[in-house]
């Protein structure tokens, strides 16, 4: 079970981090993220994924990283660009 969750955080990191860096390609293209706000949230669920200890916590932090990765497709989409469709783990029973 360790390694179950061990393995889904290290997806997590790698997604986010995914996330980041189309984030930050975007911007340098001149997509503009005011006042960064896509960015620190990012950066703070990165934060995150390095404390999660249990899979309740696990299951908390993929709910929120969705839900980012949701408002990140918007603001691709508003942009006329298409998005990553991450592929996010579950919890085996």
């Amino acid at each position: 079970m360790a390694d179950d969750l061990w393995n889904a955080k290290q997806q997590i990191c790698e997604n986010l981090e995914s996330l980041r860096l189309s984030l930050v390609l975007s911007v340098d293209e001149g997509m503009i993220d005011l006042g960064d706000t896509l960015y620190n949230q990012i950066l703070a669920l990165i934060e995150d994924c390095g404390v999660i200890a249990n899979w309740d916590e696990t299951v908390e932090l993929i709910d929120r990283s969705k839900t980012l990765e949701d408002d990140i497709d918007v603001w691709l989409a508003l942009h006329g660009r298409s998005s990553l469709s991450l592929s996010w783990p579950t919890r085996n029973s």
